[in-house]
């Protein structure tokens, strides 16, 4: 029963995260700045009390942590400016890069090159579209993660129906 219940919580958080794309962003934001402040303010906390080597790293971090935390309360458009562009950047290499690889297939005889090359091809073009869509790119990548939620949740349940003995 207890582990029904989180597939219905994760159907929940999905179907909100679908709905709300916007709000859920903002929501996420002030929740990650919080937990940002106190884990920073934690790791001030134990740079001063601790010894040794690891103090400028634990304090570093710590400050790091309060920034970031800082930022994302008081500057949340930032975060969701530079997300998108980030996400973009990432997307359009990792299809650059499978495109390479597609084109080292098929120098090496792989038989199945193409299609290897056509998702590259699709992961380039998401790339692109995400960097010339970057206001509406942060939403959409809500709502993408809302429907994984959705599909993780009822997939997950209609397992456990499936294979209830």
């Amino acid at each position: 029963m207890r582990s029904i219940l989180w597939d219905i919580i994760s159907i929940v958080i999905g179907v909100v995260l679908i709905l709300f794309p916007g709000e859920a962003m903002d929501l996420s934001l002030k929740v990650i700045g919080v937990v940002l402040l106190v884990a920073g303010v934690s790791g001030i906390i134990l740079g001063i009390k601790s010894q040794g080597a690891y103090i400028a790293y634990t304090m570093s971090g710590a400050v790091t942590a309060i920034v970031a935390g800082i930022v994302c309360l008081l500057q949340p458009q930032l975060i969701k400016s530079v997300l998108p562009l980030i996400l973009g950047i990432i997307i359009l290499a990792t299809g650059v890069f499978n495109i390479v690889n597609s084109i080292n297939a098929k120098n090496a005889g792989a038989s199945r090159w193409v299609a290897s090359l056509v998702l590259a091809l699709i992961t380039v073009i998401c790339g692109i579209v995400i960097l010339f869509n970057l206001n509406q790119a942060a939403n959409l990548l809500v709502t993408i993660i809302g429907i994984i939620f959705v599909y993780n949740g009822v997939s997950t349940l209609i397992i456990k129906i499936l294979n209830r003995v």
